[in-house]
């Protein structure tokens, strides 16, 4: 059992998050401190600028950046975390774990600071869009680009969603069904203008 404990706790007995004291000092607590802000503070600063100035894209645009991005810190992060950088005998499932939360955490963190940079402050314009059908708990299903026939889900005020006489779809309805639907009425959709040219939903509304 000893030798067991010693594939995760040093063979010292130190703990792996400690200091190294063979090390300076500060080196180490700025790498513990700028690691936190991104583990913390990535998803916390995506989250929030996600729900404040949401991008006007496809859905499939959103996974496929995500994913993209998150593949591309995983890897990176080889380059910026050599083998050194993790406890002497810790399993090599548990690194490759480590490097897969660092992507989506640097995903976060970074979308989050575009998405507030790209809509922070900028002004408001209006459109009238079409809606084909809603889903719960409250998206709508609207031609988000007139004349364009492509749909986008967007979230809609709880009793803006209630009062639409217009067909439930269900989750993950191809967008080819989707843009087949007729016209179901009319939406007024608020959009910012992006410095970085990228829309963003404000919110939607009755014209």
């Amino acid at each position: 059992m000893a030798g067991a404990q010693n594939v995760w706790w040093r063979p010292d007995g130190r703990s792996p998050f400690s200091l190294d004291p063979h090390k300076p000092v500060a080196p180490q607590v700025v790498s513990i401190v700028g690691q936190g802000l991104v583990i913390f503070g990535g998803p916390l600063l995506g989250l929030i600028a996600i729900e404040h100035y949401p991008p006007l894209v496809a859905d499939n645009t959103i996974y496929i950046v995500g994913a993209s991005s998150i593949a591309f810190w995983f890897i990176a992060s080889f380059a910026l975390f050599g083998a050194k950088s993790f406890p002497v005998g810790m399993p090599k499932s548990m690194e490759l774990m480590f490097r897969a939360g660092w992507g989506l955490c640097m995903t976060f963190l970074v979308v989050g600071i575009g998405l507030i940079v790209n809509g922070y402050g900028t002004p408001l314009i209006s459109r009238d869009v079409a809606i084909v059908s809603k889903r719960p708990p409250h998206y709508v299903e609207v031609r988000a680009w007139p004349p364009l026939p492509t749909v986008a889900e967007l979230g809609a005020p709880r009793e803006l969603y209630v009062h639409l006489p217009v067909p439930l779809s269900i989750v993950d309805t191809p967008q080819e069904q989707l843009a087949a639907l007729p016209d179901r009425g009319r939406l007024r959709l608020i959009v910012g203008q992006g410095r970085l040219g990228l829309e963003w939903m404000a919110t939607l509304e009755l014209p």
